[in-house]
């Protein structure tokens, strides 16, 4: 019997705050996938770093939940168990609760009374048709796990899965990768079998025939990268309970991420790391750096994907040598700002600003201006107290893309100076004289609570029609004839979009405007105004409703 009643509060209370918090956002932000429910169970995919596949459980306490993350095997209920227990919610939040197997049937009490030769007999017959059980019951038999596993019904059952003739469309890909799934799992259950070298094998096999099925499915969806992640996911458990060489399998793990086009093994440090030893680490490490140095000087906006996979296992390689290691790294393929940036982060986490600030400048002088070094070197600035020269980057980067929180940033470094930044900004907004210029000047009048200002500076020229309004309304209160000409325009402009949704959008700002109109004794005109608009659209019975469900004329 579920006696929880689910709701976010109680979702809430499986975790910890950071968990639920970057669940609860994972899952605002559409990242869930594949939301299944059989019985009491829930099952998903998550898209974070790679695709997650989760399993939630009802249980009649609350939730049990797993996650193929490596952050769940620490603390369990993770973030992405978070994101599918929310997504399920909006669902509808619905079970069926599985049902109990029945007292009466004593399977394990009657194999019990029965005589040895009869289940000898029986679990030889299930034997024939089982090649787990057989390799299980051969290995309990005294024989060696490598001379009786027959890994060859596993192989074929992944070519059958994996393997495409002609193109999968979007219409045929779930089925197409629910049986790459069942397949998947079914080399997962040789862990738990006893068989964790086998399932290392066949799970790099799966991985083979996943890269050759590639350009052959729709993966619209990320069904391809959930396959891979799940196929990696059995292979990194497998190589955990398993013993495999610590060197050769360092090697593979090389020679695969290098060999794919779809990113493979990427994160095979740290993740692999408790694995491979100190042995297969440094052959690891002495792979990739091969690889690394035989890349050619990077030019710019060289992005290939073969320098970014050799790029990207260097400086994971790198973190086992501390923040100078990697900056050394990252320092032989600076070709912008950006690669200046990421150095200064890892100098300046460990309070290393001096440095930071050094690659900052580089990336200023040396690059194409880039808002983010600014930012970075304006905040170390603030640190040690250089607010003048703070305040100068702050402001090339208003200057160059004016924004409100990027005025905020400017306002906030300066404090109590900030008189002659403000002039200055705002003299840059008054030059530039475009739409989005005009625009941000009139959301920074707002923000000041100078309506005035923001009001003489809209009506001088055009600004951004949502902003407008927000204006005239700020402004109705004391000047309501101001406000009924900007509500009117934008009902206006709703109309034309010819949606139910807009038509109710217009029929609320008619409805605002008539209450300025009341206020400013002109019910009348806005009576004919009504009549008009609903005489011009006539056709639009959809129109017609709106206006008659809030009460207009």
């Amino acid at each position: 019997m579920i006696s929880v009643q689910f709701d976010e509060h109680v979702i809430s209370t499986f975790t910890d705050d950071r968990s639920f918090q970057r669940g609860s956002a994972y899952h605002a932000s559409g990242r869930v996938r594949r939301v299944t429910v059989e019985g009491p169970v829930i099952t998903g995919v998550v898209d974070g770093t790679r695709g997650y596949r989760v399993r939630l459980e009802v249980t009649p306490d609350g939730m049990d939940g797993r996650c193929s993350c490596p952050y769940s095997a620490e603390v369990g209920f993770c973030k992405h168990c978070v994101a599918l227990a929310l997504a399920w919610l909006d669902q509808g939040g619905e079970i069926e609760p599985a049902r109990p197997v029945s007292s009466s049937v004593d399977l394990r009490g009657f194999l019990l009374g029965q005589d040895r030769t009869w289940l000898a007999d029986q679990l030889v017959r299930a034997a024939e048709t089982d090649p787990l059980l057989h390799a299980r019951l051969a290995v309990a038999a005294g024989h060696d796990p490598g001379s009786v596993f027959d890994d060859r019904p596993w192989r074929e059952r992944l070519r059958r899965a994996i393997e495409i003739v002609d193109f999968v469309d979007h219409h045929g890909a779930y089925g197409y990768f629910a049986q790459v799934a069942e397949a998947l799992d079914a080399v997962a259950g040789l862990v738990d079998g006893g068989f964790p070298d086998a399932a290392i094998a066949l799970s790099e096999h799966a991985i083979e025939l996943l890269e050759e099925a590639a350009e052959l499915v729709d993966d619209s969806d990320g069904g391809l990268r959930a396959a891979l992640s799940r196929a990696q996911d059995v292979h990194l458990t497998a190589c955990m309970v398993g013993e495999p060489d610590p060197v050769a399998l360092a090697e593979r793990l090389v020679a695969m991420a290098l060999e794919s086009e779809l990113e493979i093994f990427l994160e095979a440090l740290p993740d692999y790391e408790a694995v491979l030893g100190h042995a297969g680490v440094a052959r690891y490490r002495e792979l990739v750096d091969q690889a690394w140095r035989a890349l050619p000087p990077r030019r710019p906006h060289d992005y290939s994907s073969r320098r970014f996979v050799i790029t990207h296992l260097r400086e994971r390689a790198a973190e086992q040598g501390g923040t100078d290691e990697v900056v050394a790294i990252l320092a032989r393929t600076v070709s912008s700002g950006y690669d200046t940036l990421r150095i200064a982060e890892r100098l300046s986490a460990e309070g290393r600003d001096d440095e930071a600030l050094a690659w900052l400048d580089r990336g200023l002088t040396e690059f194409e201006p880039d808002a983010r070094v600014r930012a970075a070197a304006a905040a170390i600035h603030l640190r040690a107290r250089r607010r003048e020269q703070a305040a100068e980057l702050l402001l090339s980067n208003f200057v160059e893309r004016p924004t409100l929180l990027d005025y905020h940033a400017l306002r906030e470094s300066v404090a109590d100076g900030f008189a002659p930044w403000r002039e200055r900004a705002l003299s840059a907004l008054r030059s530039a004289g475009d739409l989005r210029a005009r625009s941000v000047l009139v959301e920074i009048y707002l923000d000041e609570d100078d309506v005035e200002a923001a009001w003489a500076t809209a009506i001088a020229g055009n600004c951004d029609d949502q902003l407008l309004l927000r204006l005239a309304r700020a402004r109705a209160g004391e000047h309501p004839a101001d406000a009924i000409p900007v509500l009117l325009r934008a009902a206006e402009r709703a109309i034309a979009v010819r949606q139910r949704e807009a038509y109710r959008s217009a029929a609320l700002l008619l409805r605002e405007a008539g209450e300025l109109f009341t206020r400013c004794g002109r019910e009348g005109d806005f009576h004919e105004h009504v009549i008009a608009v609903r005489d011009s659209h006539r056709t639009k019975w959809a129109l017609r409703q709106e206006f008659d469900r809030v009460g207009l004329p």
